[in-house]
């Protein structure tokens, strides 16, 4: 038996070059396409519209317009950084901190659709979301689709994909003139006082 292996041995290693490999998590360049390619139509009723919405935040009765990202905060439990662009944050800390103040930015709206018109690069900063298990139950319960949710952040502008695998394009202008490093203070409105 070791006879007839030998021969394939030989042959299979004749000719072969290991391929390269290398380390690269950086997430892809620009809006995923899932998010580009939902609803292309536009055909959703403001109905429709407000179920979506809902789904970011636990107060399906309010009706505010539009959705302040902060809303959905009740809902996740953790956000994973799975990248950082190390030229912009030198430490983890520093990218963590970034991320938290924008979940806690309170002028962050949500749209169902991509409202900024240039092109996107590679994300500043990529996180994986989990959701908090009463905000999974009540999934459950409606019958909806559960899923790890992402967080794509570039300069002034994010992606946000909710548990039940929507997409929804967040504006954090402020946000990022108040906090990023590369940032200009001057752009950005004034805090209220408390």
């Amino acid at each position: 038996m070791n006879a007839m292996l030998l021969p394939l041995l030989l042959f299979c290693d004749v000719g072969t070059d290991i391929p390269e490999i290398v380390f690269d998590n950086r997430p892809e360049s620009g809006v995923p396409r899932e998010a580009r390619d939902q609803d292309r139509t536009g055909s959703l009723t403001r109905e429709e519209l407000k179920a979506l919405y809902a789904t970011l935040t636990a107060q399906e009765t309010i009706d505010r317009w539009p959705i302040k990202f902060h809303n959905a905060m009740s809902t996740i439990k953790r956000v994973r950084i799975r990248y950082f662009n190390k030229e912009t944050w030198k430490t983890e800390k520093q990218a963590r901190e970034y991320v938290r103040g924008f979940l806690a930015n309170k002028s962050s709206e949500v749209y169902s659709f991509q409202i900024w018109s240039q092109g996107v690069g590679i994300p500043e900063i990529d996180c994986l979301v989990d959701f908090t298990d009463e905000y999974r139950k009540e999934l459950i319960d409606k019958r909806k689709p559960i899923s790890t949710g992402r967080l794509l952040i570039w300069n002034g502008e994010a992606c946000f994909r909710d548990a039940t695998s929507r997409w929804w394009f967040v504006t954090i202008y402020n946000h990022y003139h108040r906090a990023h490093p590369k940032g200009d203070r001057t752009l950005a409105k004034p805090k209220k006082p408390k």
